[in-house]
């Protein structure tokens, strides 16, 4: 499956699940978060499309997914994305 359908996928799936999706430029991490009752994710346009996926399979492998149909394909980078360690890192602070 090429990685563009299954970006495709993965936002089908996030709009099932009531989120919003923005694709913006900029020099921040892409993730979600809730504003008020809506939940959004927020993908990076300027970081590799592998680091999309990564970020939309996280935030739906929080999710319960039996009702949902989904290819086995995209299955399998869910539960690689829930079964991943977080990653410590840095936040960098300007004073």
């Amino acid at each position: 499956m090429k990685l563009q359908s299954i970006l495709e996928e993965l936002l089908s799936i996030a709009s099932l699940l009531n989120y919003t999706v923005r694709r913006e430029k900029g020099n921040f991490r892409s993730g979600d978060c809730r504003m008020k009752q809506d939940n959004y994710i927020v993908l990076n346009s300027l970081v590799p499309l592998e680091s999309r996926i990564s970020v939309l399979a996280k935030v739906i492998s929080m999710h319960n997914l039996e009702l949902l149909t989904i290819k086995p394909a995209v299955r399998l980078i869910i539960e690689q994305e829930k079964n991943r360690k977080p990653q410590e890192t840095t936040i960098p602070l300007d004073f």
